[in-house]
């Protein structure tokens, strides 16, 4: 007689259920706030621009008329309230549309020459376009693969060849007009007023992201302005109006910070200390900005001077959606009211209102009501460190336990990344949520490097990886089962990116786990260094300028790689990869495969084509988290 595992098949119902989600994207208030656009992917097709009518109470977001073949990945409103979109035929995004009228008509279009990554419209009506050349390097945040180039074969690649470039187009132009910024790859970008304020570097690879410079350009002549330099990345660039004054967000890696404003006709930079973990902001007027971010494992938000005041303050437990996975706000133009992607640990993920002072979110689309069924108990937990620091995470389970139970803790990324609290957190292949329903206490901690707790708590973990901060998630381990909720026996870790490193890293300190799974981790600091798109920006900030090419850098990469220190593991471990992952290169996962199986190590090695740093095919996903529950269940864990 065959027994059916229902735990394992309850966790693989919920994680299948979870790929009907639709979360709205790009979400864009109205100038007036009547409206909202936002892009929402359909079941079988390319993201399609939709467009929600605030003055009825019973309106449901409505399609926006397409063009046969393609589909909408950006939306936007230009000053005078039509809509402003990006689209493109599932190769890339490489037309610029406006719409107008009840109907949504096409009244222009225009293409560009390389993937539309941001639209910013100014009061005229002019448009700057960030676009990335076919072929090149996409970041972390965006899969950790290449923009599309069907042309590369063979592919060629030479320094500066492949670069994110600004263009400029004023609605009614047939084609748009080049920004010259020489030499000079762009991340992000502002307009206003004839000038444009970007985050550039020289190198063109996510390495160089790392090490940024703030540049004012005029589009009219092509000089450029040094701003700033910094050895921290910056986000958000955005120019005050009347043109005196700038701020941009100052922090780590996937940028949560501070805010820094720059006078810029004096020169003078002042770093605002009022607030932190901000990922976005904007001017209300010349003197007061708006922002939100991270607050512990919640958002905050609110308004402040260009001084550093805080005028008013609000925080909330769950999460704001955004660019690049951030807390992203768009408010109305008078900066009454404010449009976001928010969710809570019962609710999922919708179209949101709030007053931007206040930020009491009122959800006003009810896309995936149906889903709310699936919520688990979630809580805030916290822990002491091995030296005594405060640590914080998340702790799902589903009902009651009447006694010890198997717990999984997954590491997230970054590692200046966090776990905040929402209806089914997304990293790790979403596997948080399904890992309750098959019975699992699942503990999602924020170690020292985490955000959420100002840049000093960020900062801990530098030059310092797989140290204090494993420390913190192990003692995170030890608490829950002196609170009787873990069963030290049946223990699992696992994680992505950075927390697949820390998942290899931990089985090679202890042996408390039962079973690991590592997703597009690092293995081998050593080929990091020069294998992964990240390579020169990364490691030097991280590893606190560790050198590969001495013997003394050389020594502490290999320290610090799981690889290396493969005879001290005992613990089945389950890689899984994307084949064309530029971020942590495929090859990481074939070393660990090799290291792990050479010393005796039970483990098994999937990788998965046309994928990067995250499976998105929905096939890929579903196999992804079958084997996983099967590993922790054939492994003793569930």
């Amino acid at each position: 007689m065959t027994v059916v595992d229902l735990s394992r098949d309850a966790g693989l119902r919920a994680h299948a259920a979870l790929a009907t989600l639709r979360v709205p994207d790009a979400v864009a208030l109205h100038p007036e706030g009547t409206r909202v656009a936002c892009v929402l992917p359909p079941s079988e097709a390319e993201p399609v621009a939709h467009v929600l009518d605030l003055t009825r109470a019973d309106a449901v977001p409505t399609p926006v008329p397409e063009v046969a073949g393609r589909g909408h990945a950006l939306t936007r409103w230009l000053p005078d309230g039509r809509l402003l979109l990006a689209s493109g035929d599932g190769q890339a995004l490489d037309h610029v549309e406006v719409r107008a009228g009840d109907d949504l008509v096409t009244v222009w279009r225009a293409g560009v020459d390389g993937e539309i990554e941001d639209l910013v419209a100014d009061a005229d009506g002019t448009v700057l376009v960030r676009l990335a050349d076919p072929g090149s390097e996409r970041d972390g945040s965006h899969l950790g693969l290449r923009v599309a180039d069907p042309a590369a074969d063979p592919f060629v690649r030479t320094p500066g060849g492949r670069l994110r470039r600004l263009a400029l187009l004023r609605v009614g132009d047939p084609a748009p007009r080049p920004v010259p910024t020489p030499g000079l790859t762009v991340w992000e970008a502002d307009w206003r007023d004839g000038l444009a304020l970007a985050v550039t570097s020289a190198d063109e690879t996510p390495g160089g992201y790392y090490r940024p410079g703030l540049v004012l350009i005029d589009p009219a002549t092509g000089g450029t302005r040094t701003l700033l330099t910094t050895s921290w990345q910056l986000s958000r660039p955005r120019l005050a109006p009347g043109g005196r004054a700038a701020v941009v967000v100052e922090g780590l890696s996937i940028v949560s910070g501070r805010v820094v404003h720059l006078d810029l006709e004096s020169g003078t930079v002042t770093r605002l200390t009022t607030v932190d973990d901000v990922t976005d902001l904007g001017w209300l007027d010349e003197h007061t900005l708006w922002f939100t971010g991270w607050s512990g494992t919640g958002t905050h938000g609110g308004t402040m001077t260009a001084e550093g005041r805080v005028l008013s303050r609000w925080t909330a437990w769950g999460t704001l959606g955004g660019r690049d996975g951030q807390p992203s706000l768009s408010p109305d133009r008078t900066g009454t009211r404010a449009a976001a992607v928010w969710e809570t640990a019962g609710r999922p993920p919708e179209i949101a209102l709030a007053v931007l002072t206040e930020g009491e979110w009122h959800q006003v689309t009810a896309l995936n009501t149906d889903l709310a069924r699936l919520a688990v108990r979630q809580e805030e937990v916290s822990w002491t460190g091995p030296d005594g620091l405060t640590v914080q995470g998340l702790l799902l389970t589903s009902g009651e336990a009447p006694g010890p139970g198997p717990l999984v803790v997954i590491a997230h990324g970054g590692p200046t990344w966090l776990w905040s609290s929402a209806f089914a957190p997304a990293e790790s292949n979403q596997l948080a949520l399904p890992l309750a329903h098959a019975g699992a206490a699942v503990l999602l901690p924020n170690p020292r490097g985490s955000s959420g707790r100002g840049q000093d708590y960020a900062r801990r973990v530098i030059g310092h990886v797989g140290e204090e901060d494993l420390g913190d998630v192990l003692a995170g381990t030890d608490h829950l089962v002196a609170a009787g909720i873990a069963d030290p026996g049946r223990m699992a870790v696992l994680g992505l990116s950075y927390g697949g490193y820390l998942s290899a890293w931990a089985v090679t300190r202890t042996r408390r786990f039962r079973a690991a799974v590592v997703m597009s981790g690092v293995a081998d600091w050593l080929s990091f260094t020069t294998a992964s798109n990240l390579a020169g920006g990364y490691d030097p900030l991280y590893h606190r300028g560790a050198d590969a090419t001495t013997p003394e850098g050389r020594e502490f990469l290999a320290a610090r790689s799981p690889v290396c220190h493969a005879g001290a593991v005992t613990t089945p471990t389950l890689i899984l990869h994307g084949a064309e992952d530029r971020t942590t290169p495929a090859g990481q996962a074939d070393q660990l495969y090799r290291a792990w199986s050479a010393a005796g190590v039970r483990t098994q090695l999937v990788v998965y084509p046309r994928e990067g740093h995250e499976l998105t095919e929905p096939g890929h996903r579903h196999d992804a988290a079958g084997r996983v529950l099967a590993w922790l269940t054939e492994n003793g864990v569930l």
